[in-house]
């Protein structure tokens, strides 16, 4: 018994010093954490968190790929009852993410904070976001309901609209500019009132809305 208590209490400082960890990132970034800072914040001593961590950087891959984990599970979720090989797969995916942001401020500030200062492959992200939005996109070229291309560079597209979309609304006030066009001044709303810019020169023409010109298509 003694033992099982002496777990519990472990698991519990552990999760206590990642949700200070967490924190802190999302407030001031990789740059100013420090062990100190997370053990008075989660208060315990500073040499307790030696005890769970081996030293900053162990504690930062851990809360970041925590992170990364739980947006990979939202976008998952997004997909799982929609046919494979659908566009609307890969549409399901950008309202996940965005949705994520919304929903996950705090974890999604953390998402690419510490990448910031030296790049890596895409591949080396943990969880598995690329490779999910990337296949979704070859499924759905190889269907024929997007337009063939370079599955890379759609996703590349894709995923950057969505996450400037996420930014830009993140640091600008665009209530003015945008409400005749957009009812709510969310990231999902942005995207939805944008979306005929971007979808309909990915997909296929036959599964144009006629809003999209598919007549006009067919005159020219």
């Amino acid at each position: 018994m003694a033992e099982i208590q002496s777990i519990s209490k472990a698991a519990r400082t552990e999760q206590s010093i990642l949700t200070a960890a967490r924190a802190l990132l999302a407030e001031e970034g990789v740059a100013a954490l420090s062990m100190r800072r997370v053990a008075e914040r989660a208060s315990i001593t500073a040499g307790a968190i030696y005890r769970h961590f081996p030293d900053k950087q162990a504690l930062v891959d851990r809360v970041v790929a925590a992170a990364f984990q739980h947006l990979e599970l939202a976008l998952l979720r997004s997909i799982a009852d929609l046919p494979v090989g659908s566009f609307a797969r890969v549409v399901a995916l950008g309202h996940a993410y965005m949705a994520f942001a919304e929903g996950h401020r705090e974890e999604f500030k953390i998402l690419f904070d510490p990448f910031r200062s030296e790049q890596r492959s895409v591949h080396d992200f943990p969880g598995r976001i690329y490779p999910t939005l990337r296949g979704c996109i070859a499924d759905a070229m190889q269907s024929g309901e997007m337009r063939g291309n370079d599955p890379d560079l759609a996703a590349f597209y894709l995923w950057s609209r969505v996450h400037g979309i996420v930014m830009l609304l993140a640091v600008c006030d665009f209530s003015d500019e945008l409400k005749r066009s957009v009812p709510e001044l969310t990231p999902s709303g942005v995207f939805e009132a944008t979306r005929e810019f971007a979808a309909f020169g990915m997909l296929a023409p036959d599964l144009w809305p006629e809003s999209a010109g598919r007549d006009r298509l067919r005159e020219g």
